[in-house]
């Protein structure tokens, strides 16, 4: 049935790409309060159309989304004063990368550093290259393109598991 499709978020093809046939998936149907309602998310990509798309996404489902394009930038935000709950990171940038995002952040002087999920978007579909990411501390890797109803609920669940864990 081709109502029961989910479109498939797809960051390349720009904002000017004609909109997915079918209906919009159910997370943006729902209010913005619905999935991720006070979650502080910290969003690194350094794609323009991709970090535009992502944190479009995750603001209406309620999340308050600081959006930067480089680990550096990322990194001057969370020195500053953004204490993320979930830090989303695109794998492959300029300069330096999703694993120097990790290795960065979980030195950051906040107490929560260490156990704030970060949660890595890449193009690697290898199990090897997973394997790598987990290693390096990722707690999950989510392989573009994507559904945004899986990333909605990927972020939710990685919140979950991190409000759960010990102190």
């Amino acid at each position: 049935m081709q109502g029961d499709r989910s479109p498939v978020l797809h960051p390349q093809k720009g904002p000017n790409a004609p909109p997915p046939e079918g209906p919009a998936p159910a997370v943006l149907a729902r209010p913005a309060s619905a999935r991720l309602a006070g979650a502080r998310v910290l969003v690194v990509e350094d794609e323009v159309d991709s970090r535009e798309l992502i944190c479009a996404l995750l603001r209406m489902a309620g999340a308050t989304v600081l959006c930067v394009e480089s680990v550096a930038q990322a990194m001057e935000r969370v020195y500053l004063s953004f204490d993320p709950d979930v830090v989303l990171t695109d794998f492959s940038m300029p300069g330096a990368d999703g694993f120097d995002l990790i290795r960065e952040f979980r030195k950051a002087p906040s107490t929560r550093a260490v156990a704030v999920p970060i949660l890595v978007l890449s193009g690697h579909s290898e199990d090897a290259w997973h394997a790598h990411a987990l290693e390096a501390g990722a707690a999950d890797v989510l392989i573009k393109p994507f559904d945004p109803a899986v990333l909605i609920t990927w972020i939710a669940a990685a919140l979950a598991r991190g409000r759960s864990a010990p102190a």
